[in-house]
Protein backbone atom coordinates (compact mmCIF):
# COMPACT_ATOMS: atom_id res chain seq x y z
CA UNK A 1 0.00 0.00 0.00
CA UNK A 2 2.99 2.31 0.48
CA UNK A 3 3.17 5.21 -1.94
CA UNK A 4 5.67 7.96 -2.64
CA UNK A 5 5.90 10.58 0.07
CA UNK A 6 6.02 13.46 -2.42
CA UNK A 7 5.51 16.79 -0.73
CA UNK A 8 1.87 17.70 -1.35
CA UNK A 9 0.83 20.75 0.59
CA UNK A 10 -2.90 20.25 1.05
CA UNK A 11 -4.44 22.26 3.91
CA UNK A 12 -5.86 20.03 6.64
CA UNK A 13 -3.85 16.96 5.59
CA UNK A 14 -0.48 15.42 6.48
CA UNK A 15 1.64 12.67 4.96
CA UNK A 16 1.72 9.21 6.53
CA UNK A 17 5.20 9.98 7.89
CA UNK A 18 3.93 13.16 9.57
CA UNK A 19 0.88 11.30 10.90
CA UNK A 20 3.17 8.59 12.29
CA UNK A 21 5.18 11.20 14.19
CA UNK A 22 1.99 12.80 15.54
CA UNK A 23 0.56 9.46 16.73
CA UNK A 24 3.87 7.98 17.89
CA UNK A 25 3.99 4.93 15.62
CA UNK A 26 5.89 3.91 12.48
CA UNK A 27 4.74 5.07 9.06
CA UNK A 28 4.07 1.41 8.18
CA UNK A 29 1.62 1.24 11.09
CA UNK A 30 -0.12 4.34 9.69
CA UNK A 31 -0.59 2.50 6.38
CA UNK A 32 -2.08 -0.40 8.37
CA UNK A 33 -4.50 2.03 10.04
CA UNK A 34 -5.45 3.43 6.62
CA UNK A 35 -6.11 -0.10 5.35
CA UNK A 36 -8.19 -0.87 8.47
CA UNK A 37 -10.25 2.28 7.85
CA UNK A 38 -9.15 3.84 11.15
CA UNK A 39 -7.65 6.95 9.53
CA UNK A 40 -9.43 9.12 6.95
CA UNK A 41 -7.30 9.89 3.93
CA UNK A 42 -7.19 11.27 0.39
CA UNK A 43 -5.13 9.80 -2.36
CA UNK A 44 -3.45 12.24 -4.72
CA UNK A 45 -1.52 10.50 -7.48
CA UNK A 46 0.42 7.83 -5.58
CA UNK A 47 0.49 9.71 -2.28
CA UNK A 48 -1.79 9.17 0.70
CA UNK A 49 -2.72 12.26 2.70
CA UNK A 50 -4.32 11.80 6.09
CA UNK A 51 -6.82 14.25 7.54
CA UNK A 52 -5.27 16.17 10.46
CA UNK A 53 -8.63 15.94 12.23
CA UNK A 54 -8.54 12.15 11.84
CA UNK A 55 -5.00 12.04 13.30
CA UNK A 56 -5.91 14.29 16.23
CA UNK A 57 -8.99 12.18 17.07
CA UNK A 58 -7.15 8.87 16.59
CA UNK A 59 -6.89 6.65 19.65
CA UNK A 60 -4.61 3.64 19.67
CA UNK A 61 -6.32 0.46 20.76
CA UNK A 62 -5.14 -1.05 24.05
CA UNK A 63 -2.91 -4.11 23.95
CA UNK A 64 -4.76 -7.33 24.68
CA UNK A 65 -8.48 -7.83 25.07
CA UNK A 66 -10.63 -4.94 26.20
CA UNK A 67 -12.69 -5.61 29.31
CA UNK A 68 -16.34 -6.19 28.57
CA UNK A 69 -17.35 -5.34 32.14
CA UNK A 70 -15.49 -3.93 35.10
CA UNK A 71 -14.16 -6.41 37.66
CA UNK A 72 -16.18 -6.72 40.88
CA UNK A 73 -15.12 -5.25 44.18
CA UNK A 74 -13.42 -7.77 46.44
CA UNK A 75 -12.52 -7.99 50.12
CA UNK A 76 -9.06 -9.08 51.25
CA UNK A 77 -9.48 -12.70 52.36
CA UNK A 78 -5.96 -13.40 53.48
CA UNK A 79 -3.88 -11.71 56.09
CA UNK A 80 -2.11 -9.79 53.30
CA UNK A 81 -3.39 -6.30 52.48
CA UNK A 82 -2.09 -3.36 50.52
CA UNK A 83 -0.25 -0.47 52.09
CA UNK A 84 0.35 2.69 50.13
CA UNK A 85 1.85 6.12 50.39
CA UNK A 86 0.20 9.00 48.58
CA UNK A 87 2.06 12.26 48.04
CA UNK A 88 0.71 15.40 46.44
CA UNK A 89 3.31 18.03 45.56
CA UNK A 90 3.66 21.12 43.38
CA UNK A 91 6.06 21.48 40.45
CA UNK A 92 8.32 24.47 41.01
CA UNK A 93 7.41 27.46 38.83
CA UNK A 94 8.90 27.14 35.36
CA UNK A 95 10.21 23.61 35.99
CA UNK A 96 7.61 21.46 34.20
CA UNK A 97 9.89 20.63 31.24
CA UNK A 98 12.80 19.83 33.58
CA UNK A 99 10.45 17.67 35.70
CA UNK A 100 9.34 15.67 32.66
CA UNK A 101 12.97 15.23 31.59
CA UNK A 102 13.81 13.88 35.06
CA UNK A 103 10.89 11.44 34.80
CA UNK A 104 12.23 10.21 31.48
CA UNK A 105 15.66 9.69 33.06
CA UNK A 106 14.06 7.90 36.02
CA UNK A 107 12.37 5.45 33.66
CA UNK A 108 15.38 4.97 31.37
CA UNK A 109 17.78 4.34 34.26
CA UNK A 110 15.19 2.40 36.30
CA UNK A 111 16.01 4.42 39.40
CA UNK A 112 14.07 4.72 42.67
CA UNK A 113 12.25 1.40 42.35
CA UNK A 114 11.58 1.41 46.12
CA UNK A 115 12.26 -1.95 47.71
CA UNK A 116 9.29 -4.31 47.68
CA UNK A 117 6.92 -1.89 45.92
CA UNK A 118 4.49 -3.53 43.53
CA UNK A 119 3.09 -0.39 41.90
CA UNK A 120 4.39 3.15 41.50
CA UNK A 121 2.39 5.92 39.87
CA UNK A 122 3.40 9.50 39.16
CA UNK A 123 0.46 11.45 37.78
CA UNK A 124 -0.23 15.04 36.79
CA UNK A 125 -3.50 16.72 37.75
CA UNK A 126 -5.36 17.58 34.54
CA UNK A 127 -7.16 20.52 36.16
CA UNK A 128 -4.02 21.89 37.80
CA UNK A 129 -0.96 20.72 35.80
CA UNK A 130 1.38 22.12 38.46
CA UNK A 131 0.13 19.44 40.90
CA UNK A 132 1.74 16.00 40.89
CA UNK A 133 0.29 12.96 42.65
CA UNK A 134 2.67 10.13 43.56
CA UNK A 135 1.16 6.85 44.68
CA UNK A 136 3.34 3.98 45.91
CA UNK A 137 1.90 0.55 46.74
CA UNK A 138 3.24 -2.43 48.67
CA UNK A 139 1.78 -5.71 49.87
CA UNK A 140 2.10 -5.47 53.64
CA UNK A 141 4.08 -8.72 53.74
CA UNK A 142 6.65 -7.24 51.30
CA UNK A 143 6.81 -3.80 52.87
CA UNK A 144 10.40 -2.99 53.85
CA UNK A 145 11.20 -1.80 57.35
CA UNK A 146 10.39 1.83 58.11
CA UNK A 147 14.04 2.93 58.06
CA UNK A 148 14.58 1.51 54.54
CA UNK A 149 11.35 3.05 53.30
CA UNK A 150 12.19 6.47 54.75
CA UNK A 151 15.74 6.36 53.36
CA UNK A 152 14.53 5.44 49.84
CA UNK A 153 11.74 8.05 49.87
CA UNK A 154 14.25 10.69 51.03
CA UNK A 155 16.57 9.77 48.13
CA UNK A 156 13.64 10.00 45.69
CA UNK A 157 12.66 13.40 47.07
CA UNK A 158 16.27 14.65 46.93
CA UNK A 159 16.54 13.59 43.28
CA UNK A 160 13.51 15.75 42.44
CA UNK A 161 14.12 18.62 44.89
CA UNK A 162 15.14 21.05 42.14
CA UNK A 163 11.85 20.56 40.21
CA UNK A 164 9.31 19.64 42.91
CA UNK A 165 8.53 21.90 45.87
CA UNK A 166 8.50 19.41 48.75
CA UNK A 167 7.45 22.24 51.11
CA UNK A 168 3.98 21.92 49.52
CA UNK A 169 3.81 18.14 49.97
CA UNK A 170 0.77 16.49 51.50
CA UNK A 171 1.48 12.87 52.36
CA UNK A 172 -0.86 10.09 53.45
CA UNK A 173 -0.33 6.49 54.50
CA UNK A 174 -3.17 4.25 53.36
CA UNK A 175 -4.32 0.71 54.10
CA UNK A 176 -6.33 -1.29 51.54
CA UNK A 177 -9.96 -2.17 52.37
CA UNK A 178 -11.48 -3.24 49.03
CA UNK A 179 -9.91 -3.96 45.63
CA UNK A 180 -10.82 -5.10 42.14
Amino acid sequence: MKADEDSHDVPGYVTPLQAAEMIGVTDQRVYDYIQEGRLKYKRISRTYLISIESVEQFKRQPVGRARKQPPPWRVYRSAITLQSTSMQVQIRAGQEAAFKKKLQGLREKQEHLLTGSMQRYIQQDERDPSTIQIWLVWKDNELPDEQTRERELAAFKAAFADVLDWETERESSLKGLLYT
